[in-house]
């Protein structure tokens, strides 16, 4: 039996992998949790062969748990789930010792396959044309985003642009949408990590 963790901020994400992965007698979900440090609390206290974890989350994303997890649970074997998945993720996650990297729509035989290979020490890494980056963002949004960077309000933002202060609100919270996180300063941070910016 392979006893598993599931890692997401999204309820209902959380609790369909445990309803599926149940359904095959291979598996335990030992563990739920909903961001990095909540895992991190929990893991610990719990016999987990695979960490199943989404990767862009609220307190710690998965990452920052991987690093970690890594040094408090050696043998853990940690695959991410991201719903939009990046070739720049999919290479940071290979570097900083994930044993695999998948869309979050990846069907139950696969998932389950995979799971059992990388319980048995091997790496599985998705070989889809993942998205770069930078492709996920309009070229507004990406005007939006290097004048945000650069420590422009709102107002500013707006009449360097030449547009109204409600279509940058706009540009805004199409950006954090896109890179899954609640605010700004957030959306430039992650930005610059997944080299959607440069420094």
């Amino acid at each position: 039996m392979i006893s598993i963790a599931i890692i997401d901020d999204h309820p209902m994400v959380r609790e369909g992998l445990e309803a599926m992965l149940m359904s095959d007698g291979a598996f335990d979900v030992v563990a739920l949790a909903a961001n990095g440090a909540e895992a991190l609390e929990v893991l610990p206290k719990s016999s987990v062969d695979v960490v199943l974890s989404d990767v862009r989350m609220p307190r710690m994303d998965g990452f920052a748990m991987l690093e970690h997890l890594r040094k408090l649970m050696p043998g853990v074997k940690v695959v991410f789930l991201a719903g939009m998945p990046l070739k720049e993720e999919e290479a940071r996650a290979r570097r900083d010792g994930a044993a695999g990297y998948l869309p979050k729509d990846v069907d139950q035989d696969r998932l389950s396959t995979v799971i059992k290979a990388i319980a048995s020490g091997e790496e599985s890494f998705a070989t889809e044309q993942f998205q770069s980056a930078p492709s996920l963002l309009t070229v507004r949004e990406m005007d939006v985003l290097r004048l945000l960077a650069q420590g422009n309000q709102r107002d500013q933002i707006a009449a360097r642009l030449g547009i109204g202060a409600e279509s940058v609100k706009t540009h805004l919270k199409g950006i954090m949408t896109k890179l899954n996180c609640p605010n700004a300063t957030s959306a430039v941070g992650r930005a610059y990590e997944l080299g959607i910016l440069r420094a």
